[in-house]
């Protein structure tokens, strides 16, 4: 075999673009990959017996007559669109072009391709065998191999079998594994021979190479071939351009499927021995391995696997192996915290960075042990160790319940007894300027220790009875700090100062301190930092709030990592100096957790701190339940956008599948449930959303992780829904996937149903109009027939009453003055009043038949005012002109009176008062209204009088309006001051015409016929 430094500078030039973090993945134990798994309760499907992932980024799985998909969250079986059921599935494959081609026990194989499926048989050439095998040559064919019948070849439509022409045997052989390696040929496994066909090639050769029954082939990173066979090995069986490999290395395993992952280790399943991984499989030679504890690294279900019997294996677009079992799925992939090689059961970790990258770790329940190259090594002292500390120059210092220790020449070293008798113990340290080691004892006080002598400092600190230091530092100055329950001492020579609440220091009890390039100091409620001054509290962007912090590590660049209760948050120094300069502002971090490998939280208890840096870079958290490191400088990065797919719809409970186009709805769709994911299998816990409909979402909507969209009670019309994703390191597909569907409307929602409704609406409005306009009219008339029979009651009132009474009178009167002779000066004068009187009874008379009778004749409302202009214009020589437009019409008589009146009056003014030649009277019959108008050429009428209603003293302009008012018509005077007046008069035709039509049909054959 190729020496191992070939191998590994070859691996490099294939793998440049990988994060230098994967470089080094094979150093780890196939125990501190992350491992998770599904079985059956978890939704996953049993006896999964095929594997493979298409270009969107779904897994798809075998499980005998079923197909199922996974996105890392759920497991959806997928059902045929033809509604015709799979038979036992052998094998699953995917093509270049994206489309995924299904094998079957039975015979006959399928297409799948954007969720459609096409069916091969025997009518498009394949024999009833079954199909182990499928694979694409460099010219892009597609081959299957089939159990009974040998090799086919798909050209075109049809398959056609391969046998002499193609250099293979013209009998049916046992058709097995196939394999196109890097180079382009093709790799065939025939019954117990392989055979090799060059790139382009149109034989195939015999390598020469015996095989039993092989199941699947890998290619190493070095071009050798493997192969597994069940009934065999897992072995190296040729080399590139199919030459037989020389050496006879093997792992004698029934192994049922080999992968080579991209960084070159060597992953085979078994059928009943779980995993085994070898890191290093050039390193074999030619060693022929029997037993299993020497192949590699076994994981099994002791593990936490699935099942022990294991079938399928491959590693997905983001790097992660999955593994096909009995019992379910399970994965395994790089996790960024690496689970430290202490053994299992070790608890309250007090930990120390030794030299050349080594840590030392006490506990309670085991030996001091010291962990280097992957081997824990263990001291026995006699007593657990209870707290760490490296000083400044590199010296670790050890607190045991026997006494303080230190680690020299890389062994624990007595140094000295404890300052205070058990149950005390040491639970804090830290080394001054002066290298003086200074000890916090939990019921013992502060003491220093100097040149093996301790010596009491609560008197110098001025500390209180019962006081409890928590944590310890030494700043660049110097200067001691002290962490205590709600409170911060800091020491400097005699000077002793303390810092609480009022210096902005508000964390609980102070648990963690880090005095480098600023002093941070954690506690129960946060974190903070120090300005020379005052503390402040930082607050980072999380989904958890930063509590519990138990440790804090400042890198030389300014960065911070802190272990917390959430997990372990790093602080970028570029984001660190952001937020110190803009006090307030929450600081973005990154946070590792269980996802990332933390085993557990951390303990605030004891020991503290629970974080320290290594001399190698690395930085080492203690939890509950073990340590893990992690490298800062290669941190396992997922540079891969999510492919994102929206794959149901349901509508009011019932499931649609998107196609090509846009999806039709039905009518009337309330409840709309879109149902998205995205294919990121590393972390799917950490993929985020956010989507919006157009026309519906004004802004983009943050879901988090939540899969599904809702919408309720949608208006008909034409929508497009789009969703983006992120994965578990922030890396958005922007273009992310886009669903267009059509709600119909109901007829009740068309433009024509609205149209009519509207329609329906004006008229209904306009025949109230109608109604109400005849009730108005109706109740006018009521109250004109009231006020005219009120007036026949006055004038009876009158004639019976006031001038029979008056009469009586003047007769008397008249009888008197007949005693007076004839000539007497009082004779004379009584019979002028006598006559007077005759002139009042006869002014009297006359408006006695005012009331009870009209003004004038029917019809004779023009000459009417023709006779007033004729008397009147005599005596002031002013001519007046009356002319009719239209047919005149019967009138209302006491609507014509009233017309009468108001049209007097206003001659009366132009005649007696505006000094007028010329004088005008219309009368206007039309459909919709009587129209007077009255206009001369006089003097006019001051805007003043005209807003005040005329003259004081003067009722004219104000009874005629008020006239006009109980007709319900309308009075407009207008008029300039030496400019003339027009008074105009509207008197609707319902209320002005006698013979007005009532109904709307005769209205309008009244409107179109004119008036007659």
């Amino acid at each position: 075999m190729r020496a191992a430094g070939g191998m590994l500078a070859l691996l490099v030039l294939l793998l440049g673009t990988v994060a230098v973090a994967q470089v080094n993945g094979r150093e780890r134990r196939i125990g501190q990959f992350y491992h998770s798994r599904w079985t059956v309760k978890d939704g996953a499907p049993g006896q999964v017996s095929a594997l493979a992932q298409t270009p969107d980024g779904f897994l798809w799985m075998a499980s005998a007559a079923a197909l199922y998909s996974f996105d890392g969250v759920h497991f959806r079986r997928f059902e045929p669109p033809d509604g015709q059921p799979f038979s036992s599935i052998q094998t699953l494959y995917v093509a270049p072009d994206g489309a995924l081609w299904i094998g079957f026990i039975h015979g006959t194989v399928a297409r799948l391709r954007e969720g459609q499926v096409t069916r091969h048989g025997e009518a498009q050439g394949l024999p009833l065998s079954q199909v182990i095998s499928f694979a694409t040559d460099a010219q892009g064919a597609l081959w299957a191999s089939t159990s009974l019948r040998g090799v086919y070849r798909l050209n075109g439509s049809q398959w056609e079998r391969i046998a002499e022409p193609w250099g293979l045997p013209a009998a049916e052989h046992l058709g097995r594994a196939m394999f196109v390696d890097r180079d382009g040929a093709l790799w065939l496994a025939l019954a117990d021979k392989v055979y090799h066909l060059e790139k382009h090639g149109r034989a195939f050769r015999d390598t020469g190479i015996t095989v039993k029954w092989v199941s699947l082939m890998s290619q190493a990173p070095d071009g050798t071939l493997w192969v597994a066979e069940p009934t065999g090995a897992v072995r190296p069986v040729g080399l590139p351009g199919g030459k037989p490999y020389p050496g006879a290395g093997r792992l004698e395993v029934q192994s049922a499927g080999v992968l080579f992952d991209r960084e070159g280790s060597l992953w085979a399943t078994s059928l009943g021995d779980g995993v085994r991984r070898i890191a290093h499989p050039e390193q074999w030679g030619e060693r022929r391995i029997t037993r299993l504890d020497e192949a590699g690294e076994p994981f099994t279900e002791r593990d936490g696997l699935s099942s022990d019997y294991t079938w399928p294996i491959i590693e997905d677009r983001e790097g992660n192996l999955w593994v096909g079992t009995s019992g379910g799925l399970d994965r395994f992939r790089h996790s960024t915290l690496v689970l430290a090689e202490f053994p299992r059961g070790s608890h309250d970790f007090a930990i120390a960075a030794g030299n050349d990258g080594a840590l030392w770790a006490g506990t309670t329940n085991r030996p001091l042990m010291r962990l280097r190259d992957r081997t824990v090594d263990t001291f026995d002292i006699g007593a657990p160790i209870l707290a760490t500390h490296r000083d400044r120059d590199g010296q670790v210092w050890l607190a045991a319940e026997n006494g303080l220790w230190r680690i020299q020449d890389d062994k624990p070293l007595r140094v000295a007894d404890l300052p205070a008798p058990p149950p005390a113990y040491i639970h804090a340290m830290t080394k001054d300027a002066q290298g003086t080691l200074w000890a916090a004892l939990v019921g013992g006080g502060l003491y220093q220790l100097r040149d093996g002598t301790w010596t009491s400092l609560e008197a110098r600190t001025e500390l209180r009875a019962r006081e409890r230091i928590m944590a310890a530092a030494t700043d660049p100055q110097g200067r001691v700090w002290l962490g205590q329950t709600q409170e911060l001492l800091r020491v400097e020579g005699t000077d002793v100062r303390r810092f609480g609440r009022a210096d902005g220091l508000e964390l609980g009890i102070v648990t963690s301190l880090s005095a480098g390039q600023r002093l941070w100091v954690g506690g129960q409620f946060g974190l903070a930092h120090f300005d020379g001054q005052r503390f402040h509290t930082l607050d980072v962007e999380d989904e958890e709030p930063l509590r519990g912090v138990s440790a804090i590590v400042e890198l030389p660049d300014g960065g911070l990592w802190v272990h917390a209760i959430p997990g372990i948050l790093h602080l970028r120094a570029d984001e660190l100096a952001r937020v110190v300069a803009e006090p307030g502002r929450a600081a973005r971090c990154e946070r590792f957790d269980f996802l990332d490998g933390l085993p557990a939280r951390p303990t605030l208890l004891r020991p503290l701190p629970t974080a320290v840096r290594g001399t190698d870079g690395r930085l080492w958290f203690a939890t509950s339940n073990g340590v893990v490191w992690i490298d800062p400088t290669r941190i396992f990065r997922n540079p891969l956008p999510p492919p994102v797919a929206i794959h149901a719809v349901r509508v009011d409970g019932q499931w649609l599948t998107p196609g090509p186009g846009a999806l039709s709805l039905h009518e009337q769709a309330t409840n709309i449930e879109i149902d998205y994911t995205a294919l990121s299998l590393s972390i799917p816990e950490r993929v985020r959303f956010r989507y919006r409909l157009e026309g519906v979402d004004t802004a983009w909507q943050d879901v988090g992780g939540r899969r599904e969209a809702y919408y309720s009670h949608l208006p008909p019309g034409r929508y497009r829904f789009q969703v983006l994703a992120t994965n578990n390191d922030g890396v958005w597909n922007e273009t992310g996937a886009t669903l267009e569907f059509v709600l119909p409307p109901a007829f009740f929602q068309t433009w024509w149903f609205r149209a009519v409704c509207g329609a329906a609406v004006a008229v209904g409005l306009w025949l109230l109009y109608l109604l109400r306009l005849r009730q108005v009219r109706a109740r006018l008339r009521r109250l004109l027939e009231e006020r005219h029979l009120e007036r026949e009651r006055i004038a009876r009132e009158l004639h019976d009453t006031l001038l029979q009474g008056i009469h009586g009178l003047v007769l008397r009167f008249q009888a008197a003055a007949e005693m007076v002779p004839m000539g007497h000066p009082a004779r004379v004068a009584m019979e002028k009043s006598l006559e007077r009187a005759d002139q009042v009874l006869v002014e009297g008379r006359d408006r006695v038949m005012d009331l009870r009778a009209t003004t004038v004749d029917a019809g004779e409302l023009s000459t009417a005012f023709t006779q007033l202009g004729e008397e009147w214009g005599h005596e002031r020589r002013s001519a007046l002109h009356v002319v009719v437009e239209g047919t005149p019409v019967a009138l209302d008589p006491v609507v014509r009176d009233e017309v009468f009146r108001i049209g007097r009056e206003a001659l009366a003014n132009a005649f007696q008062h505006a000094g007028a030649r010329r004088i005008e009277v219309v009368l206007t019959y039309d459909f919709a209204q009587l129209r007077l108008r009255v206009r001369d050429d006089g003097r006019g009428v001051e805007e003043a009088f005209l807003q005040a209603g005329g003259k004081p003293g003067h009722w004219g302009l104000s009874g005629m309006r008020e006239r006009a008012v109980k007709l319900g018509a309308r009075l407009d005077i207008r008029g300039r001051e030496n400019a003339g007046t027009e008074v105009e008069l509207r008197v609707p035709a319902a209320t002005a015409y006698q013979d007005f039509p009532k109904g709307t049909w005769q209205r309008l054959r009244r409107l179109v016929g004119g008036l007659r």
